[in-house]
């Protein structure tokens, strides 16, 4: 294409960043209106990307729901991993799961909601459940070494404990975000990690 003999290049969009524009548009919308309540329009308004873009990604609004979930776990569970470099104690590693809850609830809360509200009622079927994803996996592999070296209490199976452990904070979280703790979470995270941990250590 030219203009008075000047070339002009059209932009093109990378495809994957078309996906990441869907991704996280329709996140948001799932966490503000539910699963349920979005339909492909909003999306195709709230990301820019056209209908026809987005079919040829995702073959219906389940298969996006289902490429979100992945996506987020993924995410979370690579922020994660990023903050464990050098952390060795059982202890230690549960700080890090802590401290990054904490953190996204006030740097990214969408992420957050929808890590903890991810089941879209029911509507989408073959969605794990927040304990069976990696993150939490993780977390319960090293509550069962904490166990074996006997620094959790041993009159607990090491389910048990992460419920224990990771509900202060994970109950903190929804509480901030529902506007009833107004302190912020970064500030209480200490706090959280310490609680925690006194409810499952030996």
């Amino acid at each position: 294409m030219t203009s008075k003999g000047i070339s002009v290049k059209k932009r093109t969009i990378n495809p994957q960043e078309k996906i990441n524009k869907v991704i996280l548009a329709s996140r948001k919308l799932f966490v503000e209106k539910g699963y349920c309540g979005v339909s492909i329009p909003d999306i195709v308004q709230a990301s820019g990307v056209s209908t026809g873009a987005i079919y040829s990604h995702f073959k219906d609004k389940e298969t996006l729901a289902k490429r979100i979930h992945a996506y987020t776990v993924d995410e979370f569970n690579e922020m994660l991993q990023s903050r464990l470099t050098g952390t060795e104690s059982v202890q230690e590693v549960l700080k890090v799961f802590t401290y990054l809850v904490c953190d996204l609830v006030e740097e990214n809360p969408i992420l957050m909601k929808y890590m903890l509200f991810m089941q879209h009622g029911g509507a989408v079927a073959g969605l794990s459940p927040i304990c069976e994803t990696d993150p939490f996996r993780f977390l319960q592999q090293h509550l069962r070494r904490g166990l074996e070296e006997g620094v959790v209490h041993r009159r607990q199976d090491f389910m048990v404990a992460g419920l224990s452990y990771t509900g202060v904070t994970l109950r903190a979280a929804e509480l901030r975000m529902d506007g009833v703790l107004t302190e912020s979470m970064t500030e209480i995270r200490d706090v959280l990690a310490e609680n925690g941990w006194n409810a499952i250590k030996a």
